[in-house]
């Protein structure tokens, strides 16, 4: 019996190796890479999670004034020029204006910009070229772990000298994973390194010397008190897990009437303020603004303010994810083994039975340590093996069977047939 199953062991051994082999390939190459951190987007509908009321309510220095009505470019911009001196009068710290994907530097845009670069708290975003100008179903996420593609144009081309970062934080759709690139950017004429604009609204918010160094060291990026952690891949990565107690003191509306605009209190669960404007504005002393208008980008969910409240709230709570990628190797050879001899000696519906529930344990094991340990375990390079082993053995096992059953059946007949041969031989030598 021993030798007859020899075999199918010998065939179990090399399809297992061809499966750890293409598993370990896949792996190796990010042939998946379109698929990784999808995840934990394709759970949602089975969890709680992001919905508003689950998430910390946190109080942090950080603030927007959404921008509301339908205006061109220009008039966002004299809206900025408004906003940011009334912004530095009540003594903010720093103010980010982020500039729209369709933003073309003309005359009297450059005059504007001037105008709000004066006021010296200002810090003007470029568009993320990795996210710019595609629509939310189109996926990009992808282009954020390739180097070769961080390169962002100066928003004025090189023309007038201004504070400026790439705003990087992307969220994909309907996901609950933020990541930016706090120092990666670099210029495409120049090649100078471009941060991202939360970083240098830190250097401003701490007051660091324009010559001290924001480079990651170690693995992190110190900024004063506060630190940005930064994975091997140069992303930083954060999730949807904050909602403020006060977003903003001020919006900012367009009468489209008299092409004007207006600076009203925002209304607060205890209904608008009262108080005079001077002093809505002077709440903002000592913090981080940023303007907040839905022309800034293609489309605005969620928008550039509530990602990058994500951000800064991360920095401040120290809650960064972390990124563990070395369990695969692990994982892959013990999943490739485990199915394998549980394959062998079960029958085919408990290894497909098995794989099934490897898988489901495998996704709620990456969704539970998400949402209760901070950590992202990608679980897409795991699930081939198991897909694969569930797949593959089950057909190796029931083709070895039957060949083993096929010369089974040969050797009862070769052996009946000399048995029968045997016998009308010795009833002929008892006739004669």
């Amino acid at each position: 019996m021993l030798n007859t199953r020899t075999p199918l062991v010998l065939r179990y051994f090399i399809w297992s190796m061809f499966i750890f082999a293409i598993s370990m390939g896949i792996w190796g190459f990010r042939a998946l890479r379109s698929l990784e951190l999808k995840t934990l987007s394709q759970s949602l509908p089975f969890r709680q999670f992001p919905s508003y009321r689950y998430l910390q309510e946190v109080e942090t220095p950080f603030f927007s004034i959404p921008v509301y009505g339908r205006i061109t470019d220009q008039s966002y911009l004299e809206v900025a020029r408004e906003a940011v001196h009334l912004l530095k009068k009540g003594g903010a710290k720093v103010v980010i204006v982020p500039l729209p994907e369709t933003f073309s530097p003309t005359p009297n845009a450059l005059r504007l910009i001037e105008e709000i670069t004066k006021d010296s708290v200002a810090i003007f975003g470029a568009p993320n070229p990795l996210t710019a100008l595609y629509p939310p179903y189109v996926d990009r996420d992808h282009q954020f772990d390739r180097r070769s593609s961080w390169w962002v144009d100066h928003p004025l081309y090189s023309q007038r000298k201004i504070p400026w970062g790439v705003m990087s934080a992307h969220s994909g759709f309907v996901s609950p994973l933020v990541r930016f690139i706090p120092t990666g950017f670099r210029e495409s004429k120049m090649g100078m390194p471009i941060p991202d604009v939360a970083v240098l609204a830190f250097r401003q918010y701490f007051d660091i010397p324009s010559d001290v160094d924001i480079q990651p060291y170690a693995s992190r990026i110190q900024l004063g008190s506060a630190a940005i952690p930064v994975a091997k891949d140069g992303i930083s990565y954060l999730r949807f897990g904050f909602r403020p107690k006060v977003q903003s003191f001020v919006v900012a509306n367009i009468d489209e009437a008299s092409d004007s605009v207006h600076f009203l209190p925002d209304w607060t669960p205890r209904g608008q303020s009262k108080e005079p404007m001077e002093k809505i504005w002077e709440q903002h002393r000592g913090k981080i603004v940023m303007l907040d208008w839905p022309g800034i980008r293609s489309y605005q969910f969620p928008t550039s303010a509530w990602i990058y409240f994500q951000v800064f709230s991360s920095v401040f709570q120290r809650s960064f994810l972390s990124v563990h990628s070395e369990w695969n190797v692990l994982l892959i050879t013990t999943l490739v083994i485990l199915l394998s001899v549980f394959s062998y000696t079960m029958r085919n519906g408990l290894t497909v039975l098995l794989a099934f529930a490897l898988m489901a344990a495998t996704v709620v094991l990456s969704v539970w340590l998400f949402d209760t340990h901070n950590v992202i375990f990608d679980t897409v390079y795991v699930l081939v093996p198991i897909i694969l082993c569930g797949c593959i053995l089950p057909i190796v096992k029931t083709s070895g069977e039957k060949k083993i059953a096929e010369a089974t059946i040969k050797s009862l007949e070769e052996e009946n047939g000399r048995l029968l041969e045997l016998q009308r031989r010795t009833t002929r030598d008892q006739h004669f």
